[in-house]
């Protein structure tokens, strides 16, 4: 998994599924390259990434005993003190590790198809607080199709480099709610629109609709409050 040689050592690799190694590769945040198992985790990363929150994510961080609480830099190191010392495991590699500034919090990503097959996974975040550590599980309830395409778009727009002017100005546009399609027509470049939504200079409605003509944006309350949809901070 581990294909950027500045990025963080990985404790579990990429799974071959029959002849195929299925991979999807995101650099999102301020994280180096990763490769991860499904397009859902990839989506995770990409939304986290956007999260001012986030201070920064790691891939596949470390390998658990939930009957110790132990952690190991891998799977395989794992195994090998299980088969030096007998010890009967309940192995466990979480998808990641993301920075909060002030904590840390590990992140499964999974569908919730094989949460169903699987409804162990949902006893982890207790199994973990015992020990210390908080766990996330995001669904793709959470990280549904619609809300993933918009921050997706997002993720993109937010390489692009904007007029400050122009995010200004947009922002005197917007005031408390206008049209996306009004601010196009205003003669304002779709490209600094979506980098203003991207930094959080403008909000919008992510959830509901993908983006387009008639999503309200606004220059007014909680800008950043579109990126920061995910339950990552305990109420």
């Amino acid at each position: 998994m581990k294909i950027d040689r500045k990025s963080h050592p990985v404790a579990r690799q990429v799974q071959k599924r029959g002849q195929l190694k299925k991979a999807h590769y995101t650099s999102a945040g301020s994280a180096h390259l990763m490769q991860l198992e499904s397009r859902l985790e990839a989506s995770g990363s990409i939304v986290m990434g956007l999260d001012p929150r986030v201070r920064s994510i790691r891939s596949q961080p470390m390998t658990f005993d939930l009957a110790t609480g132990r952690t190991y830099l891998s799977k395989e190191a794992l195994q090998a003190a299980q088969k030096l010392y007998g010890l009967r495991c309940v192995k466990y590699t979480p998808d990641f590790e993301i920075d909060l500034g002030g904590s840390k919090l590990l992140i499964e990503v999974k569908h919730r198809g094989l949460i169903a097959r699987n409804p162990a996974i949902l006893t982890y975040p207790n199994i973990l607080f015992r020990y210390g550590y908080r766990l996330v599980i995001l669904d793709d309830g959470i990280l549904e199709e619609t809300y993933v395409r918009n921050m997706r778009l997002l993720n993109i727009a937010r390489s692009v480099r904007g007029d400050n002017d122009e995010v200004g100005a947009l922002a005197e546009f917007c005031g408390g709610g206008m049209p996306y399609g009004h601010c196009l027509a205003a003669g304002f470049e779709e490209a600094s629109l979506l980098t203003a939504i991207a930094n959080g200079k403008l909000t919008c409605n992510v959830r509901s609709a993908r983006l387009c003509h008639e999503t309200i944006v606004s220059a007014e309350g909680d800008t950043l409050a579109h990126l920061k949809e995910l339950p990552l901070v305990s109420s």
